[in-house]
C-alpha cells in the first residue's frame, strides 16, 4: 500500500515540476529530490524492484547525460536533474523506452512552441527557450504506463483503457 503511495506521489511530483518549469522555466531542485526520496520509499517498503543496481546505473547514466548535456547548453541543470531523477524509476534496460517517450513528447512540444510563435508579433517575443520539463514528464509518464518492466504503476494501464480501474 505505502509503495503505491509513494509511486502516485512521484507522479504529482512530475507533474508540479512540469508546471513549474512551464510557468518559469525552472525546476526546482526540491522537485528531482522528492522523486529521488520517494524512489527510496517505494524501494524500502515492498516496490517490485527486480535489480536495483540497474535503477541506480541509469540513474547514474542519466546524470552524466544530463550534465554534459547542459555544459553544452543543450538543456538547463534542472531539466538534466529531473530526468535522472525519473531515470531511477526506470531500469537501465528500460532507458530507451524513457529516452524515445521523452524525445517524441519534446518534439511534439518544440512544434507546438513553434506554431504558436507565429501567433504572437516579433516584438513580443521574449524568449526562445522551450519548458523541456514538460516533455521530461510527458515521457516518463508515458513511458511508465507502456514500458514493460518499469515499477508498479499506480493505475494499470490495461483498466484503464476499459474504464473499469482502480487504484493499486
Amino acid at each position: 500500500m505505502i509503495e503505491q503511495l509513494a509511486a502516485g506521489a512521484a507522479l504529482l511530483v512530475l507533474l508540479a515540476a512540469a508546471w513549474s518549469d512551464f510557468r518559469a522555466f525552472r525546476i526546482g531542485n526540491i522537485w528531482p529530490l522528492l522523486l529521488i526520496l520517494l524512489f527510496a520509499a517505494y524501494a524500502l517498503t515492498g516496490g517490485r524492484i527486480d535489480q536495483p543496481w540497474m535503477h541506480l546505473a541509469h540513474f547514474g547514466v542519466a546524470l552524466a547525460a544530463g550534465m554534459l548535456l547542459f555544459a553544452m547548453k543543450w538543456i538547463g541543470g534542472g531539466d538534466a536533474k529531473l530526468y535522472a531523477a525519473i531515470a531511477l524509476w526506470f531500469p537501465l534496460s528500460q532507458g530507451a523506452w524513457l529516452l524515445l517517450a521523452t524525445t517524441l513528447a519534446g518534439l511534439v512540444l518544440a512544434v507546438v512552441y513553434l506554431l504558436t510563435r507565429r501567433l504572437v508579433p516579433r516584438e513580443q517575443r521574449k524568449d526562445r527557450r522551450i519548458p523541456y520539463g514538460v516533455a521530461i514528464a510527458a515521457g516518463a509518464v508515458t513511458a511508465w504506463f507502456l514500458a514493460p518492466g518499469a515499477v508498479n504503476r499506480p493505475i494499470d494501464v490495461n483498466e484503464l483503457a476499459t474504464g473499469d480501474f482502480h487504484f493499486n
